[in-house]
């Protein structure tokens, strides 16, 4: 275990890293004007009824719901298995935002009993702050309240997206898994956002998780990108935050809420979107670091524009997205495990049809499965696949 110095000492280096690198409603609002003209909005996700309404465990009650697939809250709108009804595989899986309020920052993925990564699966919804962000200062934390957990399902990315939709199937608008804008898509100015490490990658970065390897070479990372969409969708901007550097020694990584300065986005914007980078990535099936992190307190100038009725016109709405040759396996699945530990696989009923145990350095045999489309799930991956003769 870390002394508290060195904790300290890490938590310094790391600032020092970052500075460098630099369906669901709620009603109520957190507004605090500043000017004519300027309608500043901050998140606050009490103003959302349903954050109470959690489950053993601390998460969102509708967390794995297919019918509900964004999270409104006060006037900000966040995804929510932005794919649509049917891309929960009947409660086996999300993506988007939640919302936990547990705060649990211990670690589950030390292989017990072989079993791996497998008990994080039960265990997704911490915080290594160990809670909500306080109203009145961000090194503070308050266990209980609730904050916004991201499962960033990077196969809803356009160079990903043809892999797991039916043909013909519409692409979201815009294409992306992570979104944030506001509930009439009025235009506005990001200032900043507090985000904070999840356990999954933080302890995976540590030790290794399924797939996942330590960042332990100096030239490692792990970070959060932000983008920000004009009123046409287009790209203008983004902003990096450093979660986690890779050292000879381990990552140097946070444990506290951070805030990230939003201002470089611009103004006149009309989405955000999040994406993540690892320099532990397979270069064709995407990222081995789990790709959660954690969100509280975005604060946000509303500027007005015409609101909409809905979506606005995107390029990615009417481009076709780049066509990929969908993974087809055989015998064995072509990664190799790094932690070993349980691997499931599930139909498209989300029915688990296989389960069975590897060991590191090995891949999952999957010869028995009969021919057909499945999910490999392994640590935090869950990779489409179809099994062929």
């Amino acid at each position: 275990m870390k002394t508290k110095g060195l904790i300290f000492c890490m938590a310094l280096v790391y600032a020092l890293i970052n500075l460098a690198m630099s369906g669901c409603t709620s009603k109520g609002g957190a507004q605090e004007p500043r000017s004519a003209g300027d309608t500043p909005l901050t998140l606050n996700i009490k103003d959302f009824p349903g954050w109470t309404d959690t489950l053993p465990g601390g998460y969102w009650k509708e967390t794995y719901n297919d019918n509900c697939t964004s999270i409104t809250i006060d006037q900000f709108v966040f995804s929510h298995l932005p794919a649509g009804p049917g891309s929960s595989w009947s409660g086996s899986y999300w993506d988007g935002f939640t919302i936990g309020t547990n705060g649990d920052n211990r670690n589950y993925g030390l292989p017990v009993d072989s079993s791996g990564s497998a008990d994080w699966v039960n265990h997704q919804w911490g915080c290594m702050a160990g809670g909500a962000a306080d109203t009145t200062c961000c090194c503070r934390t308050v266990k209980g309240d609730p904050y916004l957990i991201a499962y960033w399902g990077y196969f809803m990315e356009p160079e990903y997206y043809d892999q797991i939709h039916s043909p013909g199937t519409p692409p979201p608008a815009p294409m992306h898994d992570l979104t944030v804008h506001l509930a009439d898509y009025s235009l506005f100015a990001p200032l900043g956002v507090l985000i904070c490490n999840h356990p999954w990658p933080y302890y995976g970065n540590i030790y290794g998780d399924g797939f996942a390897r330590p960042l332990n070479k100096d030239s490692d990372y792990f970070k959060l990108v932000i983008h920000a969409l004009d009123k046409d969708s287009a790209e203008v901007e983004t902003v990096e935050h450093v979660l986690a550097q890779g050292t000879a020694r381990g990552p140097v990584q946070s444990t506290c809420w951070q805030w990230v300065d939003l201002t470089g986005l611009g103004e006149d914007i009309r989405w955000l979107y999040f994406t993540m980078e690892s320099t532990d990535a397979d270069p064709t099936w995407g990222p081995n670091t789990a790709v959660y992190f954690c969100l509280d307190k975005l604060k946000v100038i509303k500027q007005g524009g015409t609101a909409l009725s809905g979506a606005p016109e995107t390029k990615a709405s009417t481009a076709k997205p780049a066509t990929k040759r969908a993974l087809e396996v055989k015998d064995c699945f072509p990664i190799a495990s790094h932690t070993g530990g349980d691997v499931s696989v599930y139909d498209h009923q989300g029915k688990e049809v296989l389960k069975t145990t590897v060991k590191a350095g090995e891949k999952p045999n999957l010869s028995k499965l009969p021919e057909g489309e499945y999910r490999l799930h392994h640590g935090h991956r869950h990779i489409p696949f179809k099994k062929v003769k």
